[in-house]
């Protein structure tokens, strides 16, 4: 059967009704007909998979991985980089529309996007150590897919996989540390692409971005595509205003150490020790705390005149929202990479409101997207 899409919506899924079902279908774009075939039924709606496309949109484009659909690694390789930035906008303004129920839109900054190619600095490998294979989960599946090279990766990153030496032996290590599925014999292999080398532990490896350097090992997080990187350093830069800064969810102080010798006083507050430690490196005069936000809020709150928030995917919630908004931040910077979630938590920031946004396509290819919030004080 075909069905019309009607708009695209989180994780890039095309949206459209079957009757009075809802269906969310991977692999297809707004206005397109599409046939389809159902892999999930839900209570009044269904996940399904696009089969064929009889009118495609003028947006489409042919996948440039030969993997594309059997590695799960890309879901949303089907648009270029500048129209997949485009379409990921669409997703966070319907979300904002839905679920925060702004009927007036702030303004949003041009989106910001690079090259599909080579952008990954952070990957995970899967390793079988006992049929001695490498490369990538394939699509909803636990095997692994052998590919040749990928070309999303740096690189270096991607000369891992040719030579799968290192994967079996950084594979055996993980079984030595029991970081291995004991059923499947899978091992996952963490690795982080600095400046100059790469890293498959927590030892850590300097990756330059703006003229700041980061220390960064595998086993912790720091945005895999740094090229984009200093598009929202800017926008954080030139939106921080006052002398107080909290930086909460700081991982490695990746916010914190943009106001070195500042003279600004700023408060990192990281629940990962892992991270903390490199955030004591990365930003040396910013005031470490190990705590998740909202204990140490309700703690410690206190006087702030800029607030940089960046949360899991899961977002902020109701109580910690709330308590953010009590502190009566001249402004809050919400960093999200979930904006159906960053959509559930502006509501309950009373006493704020959105003075603008941005989009940025972190990671072309897939249907995640992450963009940037600045709100300010009524």
């Amino acid at each position: 059967m075909a069905v019309r899409i009607e708009k695209i919506v989180s994780d890039a899924l095309g949206f459209c009704h079957d009757g009075q079902r809802a269906l969310f279908i991977e692999g297809a774009l707004p206005g397109e007909l599409v046939e389809y075939a159902v892999r999930e039924e839900k209570n009044g709606y269904a996940m399904a998979d696009c089969t064929a496309v009889i009118e495609p949109s003028p947006l489409r484009t042919e996948p440039r991985c030969p993997y594309y659909g059997i590695c799960g690694g890309c879901s949303f390789q089907i648009v270029s980089e500048k129209d997949s930035a485009m379409l990921k906008e669409e997703i966070v303004k319907d979300n904002l529309r839905r679920i925060a129920g702004l009927n007036e839109l702030p303004p949003f900054d041009p989106p910001v996007y690079g090259s599909f190619s080579g952008y990954r600095h952070r990957v995970r490998f899967h390793v079988d150590l006992r049929k001695k294979e490498w490369g990538f989960l394939g699509r909803r599946s636990s095997s692994i897919v052998h590919v040749e090279s990928c070309p999303m990766l740096s690189p270096r990153l991607s000369s891992c996989i040719s030579d799968g030496r290192k994967l079996i032996e950084e594979g055996r290590a993980a079984m030595f540390r029991g970081e291995i599925d004991r059923n499947t014999g899978i091992a996952e292999v963490r690795a982080f692409d600095g400046d100059d080398e790469v890293t498959f532990s927590d030892r850590s490896v300097r990756i330059t971005v703006s003229g700041v350097p980061y220390y960064v090992s595998s086993d912790v997080f720091f945005q895999s595509n740094p090229s984009l990187l200093p598009s929202l350093f800017d926008f954080i830069r030139e939106n921080v205003t006052g002398e107080t800064v909290m930086d909460l969810y700081s991982g490695v102080g990746t916010f914190s150490a943009l106001f070195e010798g500042s003279g600004r006083r700023v408060y990192a507050v990281e629940k990962d020790r892992r991270c903390l430690t490199l955030s004591k490196k990365n930003a040396p005069s910013a005031l470490s705390f190990t705590s998740d936000a909202l204990s140490w809020g309700k703690r410690s709150g206190r006087h702030v005149d800029t607030v940089i928030v960046d949360p899991p995917r899961t977002g902020l919630g109701r109580e910690t929202a709330s308590l953010i908004a009590s502190w009566k931040a001249e402004r809050i910077i919400y960093v999200s990479c979930n904006s159906v979630t960053l959509s559930r938590d502006i509501p309950y920031m009373t006493g704020y409101h959105i003075m603008k946004a941005m989009v940025l396509d972190f990671y072309p290819g897939s249907g995640h997207e992450e963009s940037v919030f600045l709100l300010e004080r009524d």
